[in-house]
């Protein structure tokens, strides 16, 4: 279910952006621009659908952190203040998140994240009535069951969090459930932890791993697996341009994995604990995009940080590989980057700067 446009408003720096996205979409700009707040309102959406929007609403410092923050120039989102908004255009659905504080402000939880409202429609319809499958306001809702008729949800929803994250009997919904699942099937990728303490620098129990973990922390069983089911020629492939005359594979401990590194003109492998950051993190952006169960939706949050310049190629070729199979989102600081992918690929390029606060999006021919 690939999304056809986003749209984001009183998120942090952005006001109101709509994007429309193609297979693959590169966010550029320099720092400050807004590039994360774009990534990270959108997987908002993704942690609303998971039951999440408290807990990751929080994790960034709960709504006073996240809410615009501009000038009151704009007379016309006076109410930008006190609500967010985010859309998602999907090639079947359009889906709306309305977030805002309570009021009265009565309680110590004053500054929680309330749903005001949220909706899901059939798209290309322009939001009428008739395709409305969801309607929600505060702890009231409506939804289209199987039968096509508009019913009462007939329990009473917790306004902290979506309808989606409470959805019970989902097969009484089918369409709603549907796009629930797409939601949280889309992947996030933003930090990779390199710390001595890393999971992925020590032995970790192995499983079949067909999907990275969001951290890395599966990266030896999540790359066994790939070796074992996935596209391995390409991985080795890419591997062997971005790492010449070097060899990875997975050694089995007692029933926990490590990755070892066996390296032309070093006598002994080298064990996870003795790799750099970089090849971690492309170890790991590997592993990730070349996934045996690719996502329908993978956003990477500047997948060049931490790698060395000569590693940009292969990432280029790595992203666009992937763009094969699955619906790309990418921000990225580097232009370069940007342009070696664009050789392999038809890119939906974005640029991202800031005037008064406010992060404005121009896209690129």
């Amino acid at each position: 279910m690939a999304i056809r446009s986003v749209s984001i408003q009183g998120f942090r720096s952005v006001r109101n952006i709509c994007l429309p996205l193609s297979q693959l979409n590169i966010i550029s700009g320099p720092n400050g621009s807004g590039k994360s707040n774009l990534y990270k309102a959108l997987r908002l959406l993704h942690e609303a659908a998971s039951g999440r929007l408290s807990a990751a609403i929080a994790e960034e410092g709960g709504m006073q952190k996240v809410m615009w923050a501009g000038g009151q120039r704009y007379g016309d989102l006076k109410k930008a203040h006190k609500r967010m908004i985010l859309s998602a255009e999907m090639e079947h659905y359009e889906y709306q998140l309305e977030i805002g504080f309570p009021e009265p402000l009565i309680s110590l939880f004053a500054l929680d994240p309330l749903v005001k409202k949220e909706a899901l429609w059939l798209s290309g319809y322009q939001r009428r009535p008739a395709s409305m499958l969801m309607e929600r306001l505060n702890q009231a809702a409506f939804l289209k069951n199987a039968d096509g008729e508009r019913m009462a949800y007939p329990a009473s929803l917790t306004q902290e969090d979506s309808l989606f994250g409470q959805l019970s009997d989902p097969h009484l919904y089918p369409e709603v459930s549907q796009v629930r699942e797409a939601m949280k099937g889309w992947r996030f990728y933003h930090e990779f932890s390199g710390s001595a303490r890393s999971a992925m620098r020590t032995p970790q129990v192995g499983i079949r791993s067909p999907v990275l973990a969001h951290d890395g922390a599966n990266l030896a069983a999540a790359f066994e697996t790939l070796r074992e089911r996935g596209q391995t020629e390409t991985l080795f492939a890419v591997l062997e341009q971005a790492f010449p005359n070097s060899h990875f594979y997975v050694e089995e401990l007692g029933g926990r994995f490590q990755m070892m590194m066996k390296r032309e003109g070093i006598l002994r492998a080298l064990e996870s604990a003795e790799f750099s950051d970089g090849t971690l993190r492309f170890l790991c952006l590997a592993v990730a995009l070349l996934s045996p169960r690719p996502p329908k939706f993978m956003a990477l949050n500047e997948p060049e940080n931490s790698l060395h310049p000569d590693l940009l190629p292969a990432l280029a070729m790595l992203i666009a590989e992937a763009s094969r199979y699955t619906q790309l989102w990418v921000t990225s600081h580097s232009l370069a980057l940007a342009e070696m992918i664009k050789g392999y690929c038809a890119v939906s390029h974005f640029q991202l700067d800031q005037q008064a606060g406010e992060s404005i999006a121009v896209q690129l021919a």
